[in-house]
């Protein structure tokens, strides 16, 4: 269940923490790489790091709760952000709220805390003040994984001269929630709105107002032709096993897997054909493509990067 796991599936993801340099936000130019807290106003700060050099810039988005460092994460072969850096500049930055776990260490993000529940509306303003203060200019090419794909959709529709292309991975969709009955509805939010009360000892976890999101996504379509990706995970959920693990209540019914991975898929389909997008199905991956099959994720970024330098429009 997408915006269920994109909250608690860090739980069973070992990420790899990544260093924090001190990072000079008045600087005039920025260096090859940098990491710290940004100033963005209003006594708040929120933490970014970038590397490599090129236009675009890649933005990470991450699902909910995760921070960064899930960027950083690889099964096999060359992580994400490390990959990206190779051909262009690339950024990743923590959302308020959102957690590193790795060897059952919990390491809160430094961002400062905010109200929770967010939508995109307002993590999308977050991330403008962000790169602002920053002084990084677009184009940019955003990179949202779940939660963090709607992020990346409305901030493609606020900002559009900004941005020149998205990729999308297994993405949360509005379309998968109109897939639903009102009855599977029902069930579905209150299951993808179950947090750890452990996280609450360390952070204001980051909670999302699902209803309030999907609506603004209906509400603010994206209007400009630009290349995009869509990667759509092809396992199965495999709900016996969330509740075992405790991540799922034990109530909750096994045959409602599938009818929620078939709403994705259904969801993962229209949200295509609504961007005029390139598809990829074959992952062989769960949830966390980027961190399962990274490399797909780095080829994908890599061709929408090419398409924008030849000023493609599409795939």
């Amino acid at each position: 269940m997408i915006g269920f796991l994109a909250g608690l599936m860090a739980f069973l993801t070992s990420l790899v923490p990544v260093c924090a340099a001190g990072h000079d936000s008045d600087a005039d130019s920025k260096p090859s790489e940098s990491a710290g807290l940004i100033d963005i106003g209003n006594g708040r700060k929120m933490y970014l790091e970038c590397q490599g050099s090129g236009s675009p810039t890649v933005v990470l988005v991450s699902g909910r709760s995760d921070r960064s460092t899930t960027w950083h994460t690889a099964s096999q072969g060359l992580a994400v952000y490390p990959a990206v850096a190779k051909f262009t500049q690339v950024c990743a930055y923590d959302r308020p709220g959102t957690v590193t776990i790795a060897a059952n260490v919990i390491t809160a993000s430094a961002s400062t805390a905010v109200p929770q529940p967010t939508t995109p509306e307002s993590s999308v303003a977050d991330l403008h003040a962000l790169l602002s203060a920053a002084k990084i200019s677009g184009p940019f090419v955003l990179v949202g994984h779940s939660y963090g794909g709607l992020i990346a959709r409305l901030y493609a529709s606020t900002y559009p001269r900004d941005i020149a292309g998205l990729v999308l991975v297994d993405t949360l969709t509005e379309f998968l929630y109109a897939a639903l009955t009102p009855t599977q509805q029902a069930l579905w939010i209150p299951l993808n709105s179950n947090y750890s009360p452990e996280l609450d000892h360390y952070t204001i976890q980051e909670r999302t107002d699902l209803l309030a999101s999907f609506q603004q996504l209906h509400t603010h379509p994206i209007t400009r032709k630009m290349p995009v990706i869509v990667l759509t995970s092809d396992r199965p959920y495999d709900f016996k096993s969330l509740i075992t693990k405790g991540i799922l209540p034990s109530d909750t019914p096994l045959d409602f897997a599938p009818i929620v991975f078939q709403a994705h898929l259904t969801g993962q389909g229209r949200l295509t054909q609504l961007l005029h997008a390139r598809q990829i199905t074959d992952t062989h991956a769960g949830h966390y493509i980027h961190t399962e099959q990274p490399q797909l994720v780095i080829d994908a970024i890599r061709q929408v990067v090419d398409n924008v330098r030849t000023g493609k429009s599409s795939l």
